[in-house]
């Protein structure tokens, strides 16, 4: 079977994959907050320099002489105050201007302008530097919208500051402060205006982009080594380990090493947690199967010895499965019973139950294909795999998935198992459940009775590689009973080869529907029993029974 990519590649691969998009979120936040920040105080400096301006148009009433459309002897000295503001300033333009007709935006006309030293130095007249009044304003100096805002501006006839981002096609980007000019008459007259170049503020800009990128990459680099690191250190270097070893177990068992000389080596993880339970688990399984082995091999030569060898494997088996009642004797959410009874030594069926966190229990029951010994070794792998699985925080669907590409990724003797799972939300008794094969659930509502809850089945595992499961959901209410089984109990089979079915199987959940998990499944073994009146049992026969209490506990029927 070809190999798909291997756990430290993803891992590699989703580390780099999140810290670039972290990097370009970082940018782009960083970016969006300091070109706000920018623009704020360059918005606050236009503000500054526009106050100052605005104070020398006062002061030498500029606004009657916009309003007479006149130049007298205090235009030259209000252009030098204009000049010598400009000079100091880290600005682009500063000038007045105004609307010849205020109803059409695009009568606009200078009135005076402010040029520097540096700008008057260069030897051209000063007819050609600077702009007088009434001159009008070239054709593209401003947009339509600008002018628009400029012209509801005047006609307001408010002194107060405004700002806006303008583009021209003579000018280019420019961050635009205005203000109004108010004649003697407080009439609108004009505007003053000082403009800074924002290409300017674009360059600052993207120097800090680039700043905040080169940063943020050596750090995202940094991080990722760090990561892959301690991923590997503490994630995917076990994981190798275990499977290494698991590996080399199951090699020497292809050869048929001897059983004595058949030692699962120890992977050496010391995490602690799932990992460290996981390891704990899969050398357990193999020490297990070892020791079986060895026991088996003493048994062909002592046939005597045959019934202690299956009582071991009978005792190893029963180990694996919950068998202490009530389970959880603190939590009063829930009422759970389950029993197992191979129909040989050793079988396939098998149930499980566990909290995965304090509000999630996981609830299982499966039946591998065949009996006896290979069925109880597949039994354990498969069971193995599903808890560390759902102790992942996978969902129900999720769990059967994975188990499924285990399973098919070394399944030589295509065996297979069926499998009904359920976690329990139980602080909400919301069941998310998923069935690869398996039977109906039975379900009782509260002060109701039990009938088959014919849930949609995907295939068996182990049946076919790349398969998807899906899930469905139910909703528990307290006094709620949920019965899940193998199909021992509705094979069972008399002496007339007559099956015991799910219809009497139905009956003798409703003897006493009300009655707590464990007496509900003593009344179907009972009911089964008397049925197959002494016939063999052909099968394995195994049973779980959930009764949901709810926060406060309450089962009380009304």
């Amino acid at each position: 079977m070809k190999k798909g990519m291997s756990i430290k590649t993803k891992v590699a691969i989703t580390s780099i994959v999140f810290m670039v998009v972290l990097t370009a979120v970082i940018a782009l936040v960083g970016y969006t907050l300091y070109r706000n920040s920018v623009m704020e105080s360059y918005t606050t400096y236009a503000d500054t320099v526009l106050e100052y301006a605005y104070r020398e148009t006062v002061k030498y009433g500029f606004g009657d002489m916009i309003a007479a459309r006149e130049m007298p002897e205090g235009y030259e000295e209000l252009r030098t105050e204009l000049n010598r503001i400009k000079d100091s300033s880290k600005i682009e333009y500063l000038y007045a201007v105004y609307f010849e007709d205020i109803e059409d935006i695009h009568s606009l006309h200078y009135a005076i302008n402010a040029k520097t030293r540096a700008e008057l130095s260069n030897g051209s007249p000063l007819e050609q530097i600077y702009t007088y009044m009434g001159k009008p304003c070239e054709e593209g100096a401003f947009e339509d919208d600008t002018l628009t805002i400029l012209q509801r501006a005047v006609k307001s006839a408010k002194p107060d500051n405004g700002t806006l981002d303008g583009y021209s096609s003579e000018y280019g980007h420019m961050l635009n402060g205005y203000r109004v000019i108010l004649d003697s008459n407080d009439n609108a007259a004009g505007l003053i205006c000082v403009e800074i170049d924002i290409n300017r503020i674009n360059t600052g800009l993207r120097h800090y982009v680039y700043t905040v990128i080169s940063i943020a990459a050596a750090f995202t680099a940094a991080t990722v080594l760090l990561y892959l690191f301690n991923t590997k250190r503490y994630l995917v270097g076990p994981i190798e380990r275990i499977a290494k070893s698991s590996d080399s177990f199951v090699r020497k068992m292809q050869d048929n090493t001897d059983p004595e000389e058949l030692v699962f080596e120890d992977a050496g993880v010391k995490t602690g947690g799932e990992l460290k339970l996981l390891a704990d688990n899969v050398k357990s399984l193999a020490d297990g199967v070892s020791a079986y082995m060895a026991n088996l091999k003493a048994a062909t030569a002592e046939k005597e010895r045959i019934g202690t060898e299956l009582a071991l494997a009978t005792k190893l088996q029963a180990a694996f499965v919950p068998s202490i009642f009530p389970p959880f004797p603190e939590r009063s959410e829930f009422d759970i019973y389950a029993s197992m009874n191979p129909a040989k030594e050793v079988g396939g069926d098998f149930y499980d139950f566990y909290l995965i966190d304090d509000d999630h229990l996981c609830l299982l029951i499966a039946d591998v294909s065949g009996k006896g010994i290979p069925a109880a070794l597949f039994m354990m792998v498969s069971k193995i795999i599903l808890q560390s699985c759902a102790m992942l925080g996978r969902s129900a669907a999720e769990i059967l998935t994975k188990t499924n590409e285990a399973i098919c990724s070394n399944n030589k003797e295509s065996m297979f198992v069926t499998v009904w799972l359920g976690i329990l939300e139980i602080s909400t008794g919301k069941l998310t459940c998923a069935n690869a094969g398996h039977e109906y659930p039975a379900l009782m509502r509260r002060g109701g009775s039990f009938g088959l809850f014919r849930d949609k089945h995907g295939l068996v595992i182990g049946g076919m590689d790349g398969l998807k499961y899906k899930e469905y959901e139910l909703t528990l209410s307290p006094g709620d009973k949920l019965f899940v089984y193998t199909d021992g109990v509705p094979e069972a089979t008399d002496a007339d080869n007559e099956l015991f079915g799910t219809e009497r199987m139905l009956e003798a959940l409703n003897e006493e529907p009300g009655a707590c998990p464990e007496r509900i499944l003593k009344n179907v073994r009972a009911a089964v029993d008397g049925f197959v009146s002494g016939a063999e049992q052909f099968d394995d026969l195994t049973m779980l029974c959930l009764e949901y209490h709810g926060k406060e506990g309450d089962t009380s029927n009304e």
